[in-house]
């Protein structure tokens, strides 16, 4: 759901919209990491089996996943002040590292593909703009806390194009696995 219907609903309920909204993003968070890393292990290990990099030990990067929050507690922590700007920056920053961890699943993905003739047709995404921690700072600090709308409104905004991106990014990653599979 967009932010801009949370925050009518928000408005409309006197504020009690405020805990699902943050609940749903959050639980979708992470849904979608733990798929992610689920599908990034299978793929990778159907790769590594076939591929000629794995055999000759050339090839052994790991993966980093983000790890996955409590969505109650985060939840009920933004009714403090502090904690909600913790919580803010921190689901900002786990979509910047999830988004680097799958630019360097992608490259892996075609580097071993490309052993069998097999090539990957995407192009390496990042939904997210980069957030320093001084800048997070100052501006909240400096409106008197009003940015938070703000940062919730980007972390919305980017999650949810992240997710329309993964979608094009697994329909893509099946062709490539249909492909692969008519080579063996």
């Amino acid at each position: 759901m967009w932010f801009s219907m949370w925050a009518v609903l928000s408005v409309a309920s006197f504020g009690i919209a405020w805990f699902p909204m943050i609940y749903y993003l959050i639980k979708r968070r992470n849904d979608h990491f733990l798929r992610q890393e689920k599908m990034e292990k299978l793929i990778l290990n159907k790769l590594r089996k076939t591929s000629n990099l794995e055999k000759d030990g050339l090839y052994s990067k790991t993966t980093k996943f983000c790890a996955s929050r409590n969505e109650i507690s985060w939840t009920v922590s933004t009714l403090l002040i502090v904690p909600a700007f913790y919580i803010f920056y921190f689901l900002k920053r786990d979509l910047q590292k999830h988004e680097e961890n799958e630019h360097n699943f992608l490259c892996e993905v075609n580097t071993l593909g490309k052993d069998w003739g097999v090539v990957l047709n995407i192009q390496s995404f990042s939904t997210t703009a980069r957030l320093k921690f001084g800048k997070y700072i100052v501006v909240n600090v400096g409106t008197l806390g009003l940015a938070a709308v703000y940062w919730l409104y980007q972390i919305f905004n980017e999650y949810n194009n992240h997710f329309k991106m993964q979608w094009i990014i697994e329909d893509e990653l099946l062709t490539f696995l249909k492909e692969l599979e008519k080579k063996q």
